[in-house]
């Protein structure tokens, strides 16, 4: 890997390493620098764009006069706001709730295509063409050609196969997804924009996986991991999602060696 892609990585995720929260108290807009005079990035808070009220702060450089820099809610970068718009607390107190899967509500046939996002997935992913069959409402998929990037397999059978968030929902969650609004968990679970938030993989390799990060589990198909740890970085950059320590060590480790190769 090139070294500058390589840096580029480590700056987006180590940026967010440590947790620190604002819990914003009203109707707050985000600028572009720490002036309002500068454009609205987002409007957050009960009746905003986004109504977690829930803001990252960025600890490269959290401050900045009266204001705070903050990860935007609903994508990559950053912006501004009052530094008295709420409270600051750290880590995952506050309005931290235990995660419950159906709080990220998936499978969902978004477009009522009758597929669901498992079977677009399916469809978007395979080799060539699949089979489907009519199961009331929905077109299931149940035979293909996809081939796993986690274990170098080829599948034909989709029952054989889970469609792998490829940061879990439990460890998003953890992350900061916690904070994040219904709508917001929904859309993150059943994301179809981004070919490497949703894969088809071994359903019992997935099993394996469960809400692991990279610091506990890599897939058994060693020519992945470079691929493997790069995807997980982009996800929780594009998404504002914490990088643990631990996750941060070990994918340091393993992209210091993709760019030896």
């Amino acid at each position: 890997m090139h070294r500058g892609v390589l840096g580029a990585l480590l700056t987006l995720a180590w940026s967010s390493t440590q947790a620190d929260y604002l819990e914003v108290r009203r109707v707050t807009s985000i600028y572009e620098s720490a002036d309002r005079g500068s454009e609205v990035l987002a409007v957050v808070g009960r009746g905003g764009e986004d109504d977690s009220g829930i803001l990252l702060v960025d600890q490269e450089q959290p401050r900045e006069g009266g204001y705070l820099r903050v990860r935007l809610p609903n994508g990559p970068g950053y912006g501004y706001v009052y530094r008295t718009s709420g409270r600051l607390y750290k880590d995952f107190k506050g309005r931290f709730t235990p995660y419950d899967r159906a709080d990220y509500k998936h499978w969902i046939d978004a477009d009522r295509d009758c597929e669901n996002t498992r079977d677009e997935v399916l469809v978007r992913d395979a080799t060539g063409p699949v089979k489907q069959s009519k199961i009331g409402s929905r077109c299931k998929v149940t035979a293909g050609a996809w081939n796993d990037p986690y274990t170098g397999a080829v599948f034909t059978d989709a029952s054989k196969l889970d469609v792998d968030h490829m940061v879990p929902l439990k460890n998003a969650h953890m992350s900061g997804a916690w904070a994040w609004s219904a709508k917001r968990k929904q859309d993150y679970a059943n994301f179809l924009e981004d070919p490497v938030h949703l894969l088809p993989v071994s359903a019992s390799e997935n099993r394996k996986k469960g809400d692991k990060g990279p610091d506990r589990y890599l897939p058994p198909n060693e020519a992945h991991h470079c691929q493997y740890v790069q995807n997980w970085l982009h996800i929780k950059y594009e998404w504002g999602l914490d990088v643990p320590p631990a996750e941060q060590a070990r994918i340091e480790s393993v992209l210091s060696a993709c760019e030896e190769e």
